[in-house]
């Protein structure tokens, strides 16, 4: 377990306002990840808002369902939070048997901060150079192209999915998060990876990697095609919206307070222009509309885990 503390803020009112100690940020992936990276680039500035120093604690594995349920487990008082994605809380669920939560009941969405899109990824030094040509040879040699993904049940993981509804199989190789499945192809374990892009950045710049396609529109590579525009549809809405949410029942006003806060960051020039250059999308979103993406993200995915009989659908 590892604890950073990234600001001391001064002491407390005697007024004993929100927050009055430090407040415990759990991230359910592993450090160094998309969701470590974002975090911390918003944490900086948003621990001076609050006026209290938070700490990060790493909770990984099964997906991001095991620091998800521990979140989930704990007093609503605006002292344990989570920095979580559709992945753990959508997604995951739907494959994972160690998830005993239910996203709509046991979660308060506090606020939604970047998008990042999943993108298709090779090496720079194979053949596979395009997405049309990976289609072509999947078509041809069912199952002989590999590609790692950032786990069971992510949103990486369901592109895979939605390609093989038509026709198109690539083996799926899990790993421990979007860090290490990118490490996979750059280390040429596998053929090719799925995953986010803000992961992928460093490699894309320097030239080890390219994207093939994208979930979503990159906005720091419009060139990149979209997989709806090569007649996938589902992929699209597949990337991975990150913010932060508390246990159920989180009392509305430390909702407001943190939502807030967060809002004036994240529209912050610098905290802004830090996190596009890390490969994500200032995307923010309030309580109520996060709670509402949550819900029409559970309908889409649910539907294309039942369209392939997968998790809880597998017979």
């Amino acid at each position: 377990v590892f604890f950073f503390t990234f600001w001391n803020g001064p002491a407390c009112s005697q007024e004993k306002k929100y927050p009055t100690k430090p407040i415990e940020m759990i991230i359910h992936m592993t450090p160094g990840g998309p969701t470590d990276v974002w975090t911390r680039i918003v944490l900086n500035d948003l621990m001076k808002e609050l006026g209290a120093s938070i700490q990060i604690q790493y909770k990984p594995g099964a997906g991001g369902i095991i620091g998800a349920s521990f979140v989930a487990s704990q007093k609503p008082d605006g002292y344990t939070l989570l920095s979580g994605t559709i992945s753990s809380l959508v997604s995951a669920p739907f494959f994972e048997k160690e998830a005993a939560y239910d996203v709509h009941k046991d979660f308060t969405p506090i606020a939604a901060c970047v998008v990042a899109p999943n993108v298709l990824l090779s090496h720079t030094s194979t053949n596979l150079t395009s997405l049309d040509l990976v289609l072509k040879l999947a078509r041809e040699k069912p199952g002989a192209l590999t590609a790692s993904t950032p786990g069971v049940g992510t949103t990486a993981h369901l592109v895979l999915e939605v390609l093989k509804m038509y026709g198109v199989t690539i083996t799926a190789v899990p790993a421990k998060g979007g860090a290490p499945a990118v490490t996979a192809v750059l280390g040429k374990h596998v053929d090719l990876s799925t995953a986010m892009y803000s992961a992928a950045v460093p490699h894309l710049k320097s030239g080890a990697l390219r994207a093939l396609a994208a979930t979503d529109r990159v906005e720091q590579e419009p060139g990149v095609p979209t997989y709806k525009e090569k007649g996938f549809p589902e992929c699209a809405g597949l990337g991975s919206w990150q913010g932060f949410l508390g246990p159920a029942n989180l009392p509305k006003p430390i909702v407001e307070q943190i939502a807030s806060a967060t809002r004036k960051v994240v529209q912050m020039p610098s905290v802004k222009k830090a996190l596009v250059d890390a490969g994500f999308t200032v995307e923010y979103m309030g309580p109520d509309e996060l709670k509402q993406k949550i819900s029409t993200d559970y309908v889409s995915v649910d539907k294309i885990v039942k369209a392939a009989g997968l998790g809880k659908y597998s017979k």
